[in-house]
């Protein structure tokens, strides 16, 4: 709940902030192609969100109850757990690697296929790491920001990333088709979260800039998430949108 509570405060409150921690690699990522990216967000965003993303979640949501749509999302973050597995036993963490496993077998079998999270019913966490953290452990930069049609924002790492972590048993047992289903329906759910929250992004200066930054700071959060870091990271951003929000109160009072 903690992780879930501060992702929305990260995107929506300190969006406009996400690269004022200055000497931390996570938050470097490079913009060379931003006319280009730029096209691609504005197809994104105003031709498939505007006429198929937006349109099929909210019949999604208004069709199924929330306790499908949580069953839905359990299985597809349970196809997960293996790529976690892997994940961390190349970095020696053994027993999140363990966890994991369990997890997997455990919601595949008595979770019926990961429709229902046991493994959280009886203290087993859900863990998730990706390829992409383990690259930035191995200190590999972000790379450039990229503006993916249909997928949306990347950095180049996570792109290289998502790519191998499809490497991995079972997506790569799946058909195209069957991973476009997968993808889909995880996409409806994520869409899904920010229904209430499109105002904040219809009013934002810059659009472009607000998802772009947003990004940037998700994914420094997905980064340290699972480290010892991550109670100074929220410290320390909470800290940093303080010290811009009074530099702001101090702006306006001078020119009041």
């Amino acid at each position: 709940m903690l992780k879930l509570t501060f992702f929305i405060f990260l995107l929506f409150s300190t969006a406009p902030f996400a690269q004022t921690v200055n000497g931390d690699s996570q938050y470097q990522m490079s913009d060379p192609i931003e006319p280009v990216n730029r096209l691609i967000w504005e197809f994104n965003y105003k031709v498939l969100d505007t006429y198929l993303y937006r349109p099929v979640t909210k019949s999604y949501i208004y069709v199924m109850p929330n306790n499908g749509r949580r069953a839905i999302h359990n299985f597809v973050l349970n196809l997960e757990e293996p790529t976690t597995v892997l994940n961390n036993l190349i970095q020696f963490e053994f027993k999140h690697s363990f966890d994991a496993l369990m997890r997997f077998t455990l919601n595949s079998t008595f979770g019926i296929f990961g429709l229902i999270d046991v493994g959280s019913s009886i203290g087993i966490e859900r863990r998730r790491e990706n390829f992409s953290n383990v690259l930035g452990r191995w200190s590999v930069p972000n790379g450039p920001y990229l503006m993916v049609p249909v997928i949306g924002p990347r950095s180049t790492r996570k792109l290289v990333g998502d790519v191998v972590d499809r490497l991995f048993f079972p997506t790569s047992y799946l058909s195209f088709w069957q991973n476009v289903g997968v993808w889909g329906l995880d996409g409806a759910e994520i869409r899904a979260g920010f229904i209430d929250k499109e105002p904040l992004l219809e009013q934002s200066l810059d659009p472009y800039l607000f998802v772009k930054e947003a990004y940037i700071q998700y994914e420094a959060f997905q980064f340290y998430s699972n480290s010892t870091d991550i109670e100074h990271f929220i410290k320390k951003t909470t800290q940093e949108q303080k010290e811009v929000e009074q530099n702001l109160n101090e702006f306006m009072d001078e020119i009041n």
